[in-house]
């Protein structure tokens, strides 16, 4: 078999199983986990948090953020 990707023939069954666990893994599992993590940043509520006075007063909040990534 040959891996156009990488541009190598795959000949016996551990040269398989690292091309299938590359492809899974580069092409499934890396981007839906960056994909997730950026959903959940952006649409989950973290305003339950606590934050004390001092962090609340010292930068921008969450809910702030988010609208001027959405505008």
């Amino acid at each position: 078999m040959f891996d156009p990707l990488y541009e190598e023939i795959v000949t016996n069954t551990s040269d398989l199983m690292v091309y299938m666990v590359r492809h899974v893994y580069l092409e499934l599992v890396l981007p839906l986990s960056i994909f997730v993590a950026v959903m959940l940043t952006l649409f989950v509520d973290w305003s339950c948090l606590p934050l004390s006075c001092i962090e609340r007063e010292s930068g921008l909040s969450l809910e702030t953020i988010k609208k001027q990534l959405l505008e």
